[in-house]
């Protein structure tokens, strides 16, 4: 079992008194906080939620999120989270490819998904519950603490399985950067659903810090809470800090380091955001190294352009003879939810085959060359193009498409895609308005560009490279 010391983040005895979120105007301590959290466990059991079961979360970036995490914690189910951005459709398919009985939602839910699960929960109904037992079980760390979904290198979403050990080991390996104390306050900048907004509430818990919660993550509100709160701690993708330099949002002397990752961020953006105060540091990571393994700040870019820098304690980073980065690290994932053939081709002899290309110089920093299975990373969200090829194929005006990213300098990369279309009475605004029906706005493509054929392989396989450069 996890010991009851201050490094728990499922302890609070010695830090009731201590705030752990910040919303608005009010203040919620540890005391609160937790009280609230054993409630909502008590009133799970009620309705039958068991241990080692997984629980769906579609709710949104809020307290009721951190609550109903730590409730879910305390009775020893595994949370979730969902990107609140996925039509219905799609979360219809992940609930009926892993096959979950239950989902938690602040959402009306549609009646297909109704249908297909055996139980829904409201957030309202978790929140307003009168039950008043409380529930304190403290999981080892070697228990299954969450599952991230990511894109992989198929058409269907991962679920990245991470321990408690894993989430803990890499916060203190990121530590060395972060240098983060009870005092200090997290601007919950990112959405929960990914593992870099996930680990702000861990990280917060663990060192007993604040968590500000803003209204939205839109950069007016990201700059309310800058301006009014005045976080220690920020992770930012590149689009939110350009919006926030473009407010002339400068920020307080209280702030220690600004996190930028997500995707590419060009060094220019980090070296202006250096001289402007937001301390910045350019990092490098994924769902399944539970988040950041590598970091450089902006003074080291002068010298080490384009790196995502050194790696952390308790990281290892090796390049295979195809310029693969492979990592070995305390942090890593346990394996992919259901997927024993995926996980078994990731984690090979204690590495991570990232996917990702690039090489180490004689100094250590790393440097990426190319991204993971081609995922498109606009404005923070990963895309992966198979999923959008596959939905553009099954339009019936639609005989062939490849979906590639283009640089783009306020997303970082856009979602592009050349389609051979059948019937050529169908315009752009026209395809784009059907994709709203079948996909999330973030994977729809921005520009299109039309085609007689594809460039294929022998094999059939699309050209993506050729395709690219084409258009």
């Amino acid at each position: 079992m996890m010991d009851n010391s201050k490094n728990n983040f499922l302890s609070f005895s010695n830090r009731k008194d201590l705030t752990a979120i910040i919303k608005s105007d009010t203040l919620i301590s540890y005391d609160e906080l937790f009280d609230k959290a054993q409630q909502i466990a008590s009133t799970l059991t009620v309705k039958g939620i068991e241990k080692n079961t997984y629980i769906p979360l579609q709710i949104e970036d809020s307290l009721s999120f951190i609550e109903t995490t730590i409730a879910l914690w305390l009775l020893g189910s595994i949370p979730v989270p969902l990107n609140t951005k996925l039509l219905d459709e799609e979360i219809f398919s992940i609930i009926n490819d892993y096959d979950f009985k239950v989902l938690i939602t602040d959402k009306n839910i549609s009646n297909s998904i109704m249908l297909k699960i055996t139980k829904v929960i409201s957030v309202d109904e978790l929140i307003l519950g009168s039950n008043k037992s409380k529930i304190h079980n403290l999981p080892s760390l070697n228990d299954e603490a969450v599952v991230i979904f990511t894109s992989g290198s198929t058409n269907s979403p991962k679920g990245v399985v991470h321990t408690f050990a894993s989430l803990l080991n890499n916060i203190e390996n990121g530590n060395e950067i972060l240098n983060q104390n009870e005092n200090d306050r997290w601007l919950a900048s990112l959405p929960f659903y990914h593992i870099g907004g996930f680990q702000i509430i861990c990280r917060s818990l663990y060192y007993g810090c604040s968590i500000i919660i803003p209204e939205s993550l839109q950069a007016n509100h990201l700059a309310d809470e800058i301006v009014n709160n005045n976080p220690t701690h920020l992770s930012l993708v590149s689009i939110q800090l350009e919006r926030l330099i473009y407010q002339k949002i400068i920020p307080n002397g209280s702030l220690k380091v600004s996190l930028i990752g997500g995707g590419f961020v060009e060094d220019d953006l980090i070296i202006d955001a250096d001289k402007l105060g937001w301390k910045p540091y350019r990092v490098y990571g994924s769902s399944e190294t539970g988040s950041m393994i590598t970091g450089i700040s902006a003074s080291e870019i002068k010298s080490k352009p384009q790196s995502v820098g050194k790696c952390f304690s308790n990281v290892e980073i090796n390049i295979s003879d195809d310029s693969e980065i492979l990592i070995k690290s305390n942090s890593l994932f346990k394996k992919y939810l259901d997927d024993e053939i995926e996980t078994s081709s990731r984690l090979i002899h204690g590495f991570n085959h990232t996917g990702d290309l690039g090489f180490v110089d004689d100094e250590g920093y790393l440097f990426i060359e190319a991204r993971r299975n081609d995922l498109i990373v606009s404005g923070g969200e990963n895309v992966n193009p198979i999923e959008v090829e596959k939905v553009l194929i099954e339009l019936p005006f639609i005989k062939d498409a490849c979906v590639f990213p283009k640089q783009n300098k306020t997303w970082g990369q856009i979602v592009a895609a050349t389609i051979v279309i059948i019937d050529s009475s169908i315009a752009e605004k026209n395809i784009k308005e059907i994709l709203k029906q079948k996909l999330a706005g973030y994977k729809i493509p921005k520009e299109f560009y039309f085609a007689n054929e594809l460039p294929r392989t022998p094999l059939g396989k699309l050209e993506r490279e050729k395709i690219k450069k084409m258009f």
